[in-house]
């Protein structure tokens, strides 16, 4: 499945005339392989593959996981289409690769799903990105980054995204509904969202942009709700 999905070959296609001393595919799909199976640490996967036979990677080190992991996070050059929360970087590149890759004459992307989360940090960890924000795992106390993943309607991954811990919820979904049809060359497509991405401004935006959206909403709060839906007994 990874290389009839364009991966493989999208890896390779990026480290081609790059010096590394180690197969950075091979890293890369190892610890995909690793949080698929179990999920931990970079540090656990080093242990973990000990017990485990994997084709091409019985060379690699800790430090080379490390290595393939900040490769996939290095900034490119071109930042036209970043989003305003993060920069483009060699991941973006990969995610664009697969999906034209598998793209076909007629593709569209009928419904895209659209959600986040938040994944704290223990210790010193996320210098960088780590910020305190609204913890899904109620533990304000400690620093965290949100993480976004968009789907198609056939529930494969379209992209994914990963921004600071402050980030709002409600100030997303603008930006990532322009970067879906910038970076996949979409023209229309609706957009599948939770509640706490909903706001008038929001809604206004979606409409000038002629983006289909299906968005949740707090029920007992909206007054149209209320009276038209909830007010009426059966379907």
């Amino acid at each position: 499945m990874w290389k009839e999905s364009g991966i493989k070959k999208a890896i390779e296609r990026l480290v081609n005339g790059r010096r590394f001393e180690f197969n950075v595919e091979r890293a890369i799909f190892l610890t995909v392989l690793h949080r698929l199976m179990v999920s931990g640490s970079d540090r656990f996967c080093d242990k973990w593959r000990r017990d485990y036979l994997v084709e091409g990677v019985h060379n690699l080190e800790l430090h080379h996981l490390y290595r393939a992991m900040a490769f996939i996070g290095e900034e490119l050059k071109d930042q036209k289409a970043a989003s305003p929360f993060a920069a483009r970087c060699n991941k973006d590149l990969i995610e664009e690769s697969i999906f034209f890759e598998k793209r076909e004459l007629f593709s569209q992307l009928d419904l895209v799903f659209f959600d986040t989360t938040s994944i704290y940090f223990e210790g010193a960890g996320g210098k960088s990105i780590g910020q305190r924000g609204f913890n899904k795992d109620h533990r304000p106390d400690l620093k965290q980054m949100v993480v976004a993943v968009i789907i198609d309607d056939n529930g494969r991954p379209i992209c994914c995204e990963m921004w600071s811990g402050n980030t709002a919820d409600v100030k997303t979904l603008i930006p990532v509904a322009d970067a879906v049809g910038k970076r996949f060359g979409i023209n229309r497509f609706c957009i599948v969202s939770g509640r706490g991405m909903v706001s008038a401004n929001s809604i206004k935006e979606l409409e000038e942009r002629h983006i289909g959206h299906i968005l949740g909403t707090r029920m007992r709060k909206v007054k149209e709700i209320k009276l038209e839906v909830l007010s009426r007994p059966g379907r």
